[in-house]
């Protein structure tokens, strides 16, 4: 059982919590904000032993194992170094970092401070995804050829309340925010390495990206295409096509329900989860009890090829 502590308590805090609560191998032990009224109230209402005000706080506290760290994307390098020099395993939500030298330094910390490190992309970890790559790889649906994976919320057109770090040229923009989430499916799913990427994006007045779509090849020959948006309200689905059927998902990061298409017959591909963010904390834990420094499933290559889609 490992202590873990929530940094930063932004509106995906809550449901970190409730994941991480859910989770049999690990336990809530306190939060950490710069607000001591909102690190008290969070506490509170999740009947935590303790709670911190400062980083300097937490960061001296022994009984923390692991920190869970959901700050704004362009504060995430400075955090993660600062966990690990004081020796504390991390998550960090998605994207981890904004730039391929910044993932390689952080995962070369946890590397010599031999703690584990490990990008928080819940779509990769929920009990139906991972039941989908595990069809995938018994063939169900055959041979695999096409993954189609869409993430849009018209935030910018509804003028929807959002942290102002959203839509600065650091970090910000729809392909940092949501559109890691079908990049992220579409790799998991293709089982390969990243070959070939066309990708088209449109920005707000030449600052952060409104738009984009993505033409992925990978090694095996799969082939993916994903999109994103702030300005359109497109469906939140995800199709994977093979030479013997289909599978088809709305919500696919945190759905427990897809249906397979198969012999012209549709079958409903039903899973129980208690949280979508209980998977990737169970398996971070399994890692850091069996000594890893990294996730065999998200690691640091894992990782590396999300930039690599938004990279380029």
């Amino acid at each position: 059982m490992k202590n873990i502590c929530i940094l930063g308590l932004g509106s995906i805090a809550h449901r970190v919590a409730v994941g991480i609560q859910a989770a049999k191998n690990a336990q809530l032990y306190a939060v950490c904000s710069r607000s001591y009224q909102k690190a008290r109230e969070f506490a509170q209402r999740f009947t935590l032993p303790c709670f911190f005000d400062s980083m300097d706080a937490m960061l001296k506290d022994e009984k923390v194992d692991v920190i869970y760290i959901c700050t704004p994307n362009p504060l995430h390098k400075a955090h993660i170094l600062n966990c690990l020099a004081h020796d504390k395993h991390v998550i960090c939500e998605k994207p981890m970092v904004l730039y391929t030298q910044d993932l390689v330094e952080c995962f070369a910390m946890a590397k010599e401070k031999h703690r584990f490190l490990m990008e928080a992309h819940k779509c990769v970890f929920t009990p139906l995804n991972q039941k989908i790559h595990q069809m995938i790889h018994e063939g169900i649906i055959g041979k695999v050829h096409l993954i189609e994976a869409q993430d849009a919320d018209d935030v910018w057109v509804q003028k929807k309340a959002v942290s102002p770090w959203h839509f600065e040229d650091e970090g910000g923009g729809c392909l940092y925010d949501i559109g890691v989430y079908p990049i992220a499916y579409a790799n998991f799913m293709a089982q390969s390495s990243i070959k070939q990427i066309q990708l088209m994006d449109q920005k707000m007045n030449d600052h952060f990206t409104i738009h984009a779509q993505a033409n992925i090849l990978y090694e095996n020959g799969i082939m993916a295409h994903i999109a994103t948006s702030w300005v359109s309200k497109m469906e939140n689905t995800a199709h994977i096509y093979g030479e013997k059927g289909s599978i088809h998902c709305q919500n696919f990061w945190k759905n427990t329900e897809a249906t397979l298409m198969r012999d012209g017959k549709e079958e409903k591909i039903k899973v129980s989860m208690k949280s979508d963010f209980t998977g990737e904390v169970q398996h971070a834990i399994e890692c850091i009890e069996k000594g890893f420094t990294e996730s065999k499933v998200m690691g640091l290559e894992a990782s590396r090829q999300i930039l690599q889609v938004i990279e380029s």
